[in-house]
């Protein structure tokens, strides 16, 4: 059963200024070390437009949660590989609200990112 959704857009010019102001201490602010370090592997001409898409996850996963960004770490949101999942507290806090799968989407176009998060209890999948 659908228990939540949530989308967010987000420009890529925003994270283009962040990183040329703060450089990767930006993306270590919000993302964890793992995914931080995989971002930073890649293109760096497309950095601002995937740091925006892994923002925009961020206030999507918020939203589909219903407490936008506040009480609970964004850090723990991991996003690699295609998949979507919660660790530590924020694991402990989607248990608790009967959540049992998480799916994340994130495309980009335009300068701008998109991401939608659907998440899921019992009774939402065989």
């Amino acid at each position: 059963m659908i228990l939540g959704l949530g989308t967010d857009i987000c420009p890529a010019a925003r994270w283009a200024h962040l990183l040329e102001r703060f450089g990767e201490k930006s993306l270590r602010r919000v993302l964890c070390a793992e995914e931080a370090d995989y971002l930073l592997a890649g293109n760096r001409t497309r950095l601002p437009e995937r740091a925006a898409g892994r923002w925009a996850l961020r206030e999507a996963f918020g939203k589909a949660l219903g407490v936008g960004l506040d009480g609970w770490s964004w850090k723990e949101l991991r996003f690699l590989d295609g998949r979507l999942w919660a660790e530590g507290e924020l694991a402990a806090m989607v248990q608790d609200r009967g959540i049992d799968r998480i799916h994340g989407s994130v495309t980009h176009d335009g300068g701008t990112a998109f991401a939608v998060v659907i998440i899921e209890g019992p009774g939402g999948h065989d």
